[in-house]
């Protein structure tokens, strides 16, 4: 029957060689009763003591068989070449390359498989007293000495698995910051075509604004109202987004990314055509959080606003000519208008006693918003003024005052709110109240940077640019 399956032959075969030894020796000495030669077995029994001396030869023939084979199993591990340099480094520091504790272990079984018998049968081998003190002293002092330093082995085993355990974390450690540093490495050198495409879209929006800035409307602008090197920011920034669209794809670096954000920075910054304007603008507008706040709420406004809103903000931020198509029928109504007086001089002291007549407002109101309003006036309330120009000029107060009526009209808490939203942190907390009185100072400034802010806002209109991602990338 084959037990290997069952039990290692390793476990089995070792026993039965030790039993085939031992049967073996009993052999023979059975071969030498038979053969007559029982002198040699006589002379051992009147000796017991050349007996226990046979023993001792005998075991320690086989404690340096054992210790032989284990050598053997030692230097057949060091030839072998999977063995690695830190093993061979740690069996070198280890009495006669053998596991730790062996030496030791094999020393105490020689004076235990030893002296035990001698002293247990002292007086049977008729061994002298003092040999048997010695024999006990010597089995005392080795087992004391092995048990001992058993006891202690395992603050060591302890000691050394920590410095073990500690030196494989540290490595861990390394190997670990290694790696992250390899993958961060890897990340940064993905992350880069991404970068480059967020740049190039950046870049594009920032040329379309300062391209209607510079070369459609600058040649109509105020001298100083765009700063100087302007163009100079703008040729640079198409230099480097046509470098970076010769690239191929995968062929972008950092330095292309630095040279994309230079030139970002140069149309965004301070010293950029849209900022500057911005800022001019702003300075004639009512504070609406930071420097570029009032600015780019007039332009979200403008930007957001539908058909018929945004031709009224049209003609309130740049004072356009009045258009009857502006006020849509019953949009407004005689008791508004006559709210509007206060805000017209001219027509306040002229028409403020009649206003409350039945009749009168819807009349005058009908009249103001046609187109021949200066003829019909002239003509039927020509003696109440000084001359056609003040006429005129009453006339155009008045229209300003309801156009700016409906302009507030049509700014909604909700649709602030969301505007503000937008352009956080360019306008924050703005709300209806302040984007009124924004689209009012707008009106009434009629200074050329909020007027060329108008022109500005109607060209990204026509061409599609949405202004608040480029408003969102200006710097503060």
């Amino acid at each position: 029957m084959d037990l290997s399956p069952l039990i290692p032959p390793a476990i089995w075969q070792a026993p039965l060689r030790v039993l085939g030894c031992g049967l073996a020796g009993l052999l023979v000495l059975v071969l030498a009763q038979w053969a007559g030669l029982g002198g040699f077995a006589q002379a051992l029994a009147a000796q017991p003591a050349l007996i226990a001396a046979v023993l001792v030869f005998a075991v320690g023939l086989g404690f340096a068989g054992f210790l032989w084979w284990l050598a053997a199993r030692s230097f057949a591990l060091l030839r072998d070449p999977a063995t690695t340099a830190a093993q061979l480094a740690s069996l070198r520091d280890l009495p006669l390359a053998l596991p730790e504790g062996t030496v030791r272990a094999v020393l105490a079984l020689i004076v235990g498989v030893i002296g035990l018998p001698l002293l247990l049968f002292s007086q049977a081998l008729r061994l002298p007293d003092a040999v048997a003190g010695y024999v006990n002293g010597i089995i005392a002092g080795v087992f004391g000495y092995y048990f001992g330093a058993r006891g202690g082995a395992g603050d060591a085993a302890t000691a050394r698995r920590a410095t073990e355990a500690l030196a494989t974390t540290t490595q861990a450690q390394e190997q670990l910051r290694a790696e992250n540093a390899a993958l961060a490495q890897q990340a940064a050198g993905a992350a880069v075509p991404g970068q480059v495409a967020g740049a190039l879209g950046s870049l594009s929006r920032q040329i379309a604004v300062a391209e209607t800035l510079v070369e459609t409307l600058g040649p109509a602008l105020p001298p100083g109202l765009l700063p100087e090197g302007a163009a100079e920011a703008l040729a640079q920034a198409r230099d480097a987004t046509a470098a970076a669209g010769r690239l191929a794809a995968g062929q972008a670096d950092a330095g292309t990314l630095a040279q994309l954000n230079q030139a970002l920075a140069g149309l965004t910054g301070a010293s950029g055509p849209f900022p500057a304007l911005l800022r001019a603008a702003g300075a004639v507008l009512p504070a609406a959080g930071g420097p570029l706040g009032a600015a780019a709420l007039l332009v979200g406004l403008g930007w957001q606003a539908g058909s018929a809103a945004w031709h009224r903000w049209r003609a309130q931020v740049l004072d356009a000519p009045h258009d009857p198509a502006v006020f849509e029928a019953g949009s407004l109504t005689p008791s508004a208008a006559a709210l509007r007086l206060a805000e017209a001089p001219v027509f306040a002291r002229v028409f403020a006693a009649r206003a409350a007549e039945p009749g009168f407002m819807a009349d005058l109101l009908d009249l103001v918003l046609r187109e021949d309003a200066a003829a019909r006036l002239w003509a039927g309330h020509g003696a109440d003024f000084a001359s056609p120009a003040e006429a005129a000029q009453g006339l155009a107060e008045f229209r300003r005052a309801l156009l700016a009526e409906r302009v507030a009209a049509d700014v909604t808490p909700d649709a602030v709110r969301g505007l503000a939203a937008a352009l956080a942190p360019l306008a924050p907390g703005a709300d209806a109240a302040t984007a009124r009185q924004v689209l009012a100072a707008a009106g009434s400034a009629q200074a050329p940077a909020v007027q060329a802010l108008g022109l500005l806002v109607g060209e990204m209109r026509a061409r599609k640019l949405d202004p608040i991602a480029t408003l969102r990338e200006l710097t503060p």
